[in-house]
């Protein structure tokens, strides 16, 4: 078995001269075989080898009784140990998920917490087979159908390429003990009902069968990384979303796989199928600031050309803030920073959307204040006639989540400015004229920034 294991992390390059690896050891089979074959292996593969072991309070004295057989196998053999718990039952009731999905969640928080350039997962053939099977019976795409990935990040599975049989075989050959856990006789998940009734029965008619799959394995891999190659070829980025035009020109498995990308950005172990069709049906929807909700408190939002994941779906809100003239004024809110600067002899310089100069005696400098957009809010536009704002944001195409995050600026008595969008027509200063001069900047001192602009 080590010669096989050896070969196979060379073919798979899981390790590199000098890597720090620690290995998962539950102290059941597969991981025992797998800390004496990298302990044994260690000078080959040019690495040093500890372990950690995580109880995850489940078992009672059982687990603990396992801790310390672990422990003290390190301890006989100079090998170095970790040892990390948690209270996995409270966890899983806090947190809504199985108790199998909250001890892999605790377990690997522990494992990635710890100092080292690689942790090895004592993963084997048998259990890529039944990984493959059970994605197939819950309809899996192309990427369940991959099986158990030789790496994943800092993760590595020295042991994938070998059986079951073989790990007990390699352990009675090097009299090497190891701990039976009693759950997984039990049939109350239905990766125990396979291991215990189908597989058996899948070896019998196919006794080649691990071996194929994982082969089978290796080549969807392959496809399954060009796919996502050319699905990223479709992310065009603008500002904080996707352009939504280069997915709409794409063949369906295409999009799909492209969404599937931008979701795993954010919820790498929640993707379902019905949350690609939720993004895929927001692509086409006729509401050009359509969105909903996902998974982790996020929120997919279309903005018209674009299509952007963010954290939570609450629209930013700030009090009516009155400015100081002159003077620098802080919303802390939007980490915004206003300054308005009088200029007696003003001199065109080019009004932005986010600096811009109004005529200093037709305002109420004493009244100034910045609001959140308001029902019936109107600017006058070049040419002498009034729009609303609502209106003038929708041609502008603004997002609906950010329309009313936009500061209106005004005296009290009509809408002046608006950030993101300019200056009202009727009080843009001219050249000679005194002039108020507002600035807005934020916090870090770069140019406020929205996506309305004009």
């Amino acid at each position: 078995m080590k010669t096989e294991v050896l070969a196979y992390c060379r073919r798979e390059q899981l390790f590199s001269a000098g890597d720090r690896v620690i290995a998962a050891v539950s102290g059941g089979a597969d991981s025992m075989a797998m800390l004496w074959c990298l302990h044994s292996c260690r000078e080959e593969l040019g690495v040093t080898v500890s372990a950690a072991h995580f109880n995850h309070g489940l078992r009672g004295e059982e687990a603990n009784a396992d801790e310390a057989f672990v422990r003290a196998f390190c301890e006989e053999h100079r090998i170095e140990f970790y040892a990390g718990g948690a209270d996995v039952a409270v966890f899983a009731k806090n947190s809504g998920m199985t108790l199998e999905e909250a001890a892999r969640e605790k377990r690997y928080e522990y494992l990635l917490s710890l100092p080292c350039d690689k942790i090895a997962t004592a993963h084997n053939a048998d259990d890529n087979a039944e990984t493959v099977l059970l994605h197939l019976l819950r309809g899996s795409g192309l990427r369940g159908l991959c099986g158990v990935p030789p790496r994943r990040g800092r993760i590595v599975r020295p042991m994938l390429s070998v059986t079951r049989e073989e790990i007990l075989q390699f352990l009675r050959e090097e009299g090497i003990a190891w701990r039976e856990d009693r759950t997984n006789e039990e049939d109350d998940c239905l990766r125990n009902r396979l291991r215990h009734h189908v597989m058996p029965l899948l070896y019998e008619q196919a006794p080649f069968l691990r071996r194929n799959l994982l082969r089978q394995c290796e080549l969807l891999r392959g496809e399954d990384e060009l796919l996502d190659k050319l699905a990223g070829k479709l992310l065009e980025l603008d500002g904080d979303g996707y352009r939504i035009a280069p997915l709409l020109t794409a063949d369906d498995a295409l999009q799909k796989r492209a969404l599937r990308l931008i979701l795993r950005e954010h919820l790498p172990q929640n993707v379902a199928q019905r949350h690609i069709s939720a993004l895929q049906a927001l692509l086409y929807s006729d509401d050009p600031s359509a969105q909903l909700d996902l998974p982790n408190g996020l929120t997919a939002r279309r903005r018209y050309d674009t299509l952007a994941i963010t954290e939570g779906g609450k629209i930013p809100s700030f009090p009516e803030t009155a400015l100081n003239v002159p003077g620098v004024t802080r919303i802390p809110q939007l980490r915004l920073r206003v300054t308005c600067a009088v200029e007696e002899n003003f001199q065109k310089q080019g009004n932005t959307a986010f600096q811009f100069a109004v005529k200093y005696d037709m305002i109420a400098t004493d009244a100034l204040t910045l609001r959140p957009r308001r029902t019936g809010d109107s600017m006058q536009m070049d040419g002498g006639y009034t729009k609303t704002l609502k209106k003038l944001l929708i041609e502008q195409k603004v997002p609906r989540d950010r329309r009313e995050a936009l500061p209106v600026l005004t005296d009290g008595r009509r809408v002046i400015a608006v950030l993101g969008l300019g200056v009202s027509a009727d009080c843009r200063a001219e050249d000679g004229q005194r002039a108020l001069v507002i600035t807005t900047e934020t916090e870090d001192g770069i140019a406020w920034k929205s996506s309305a602009s004009c």
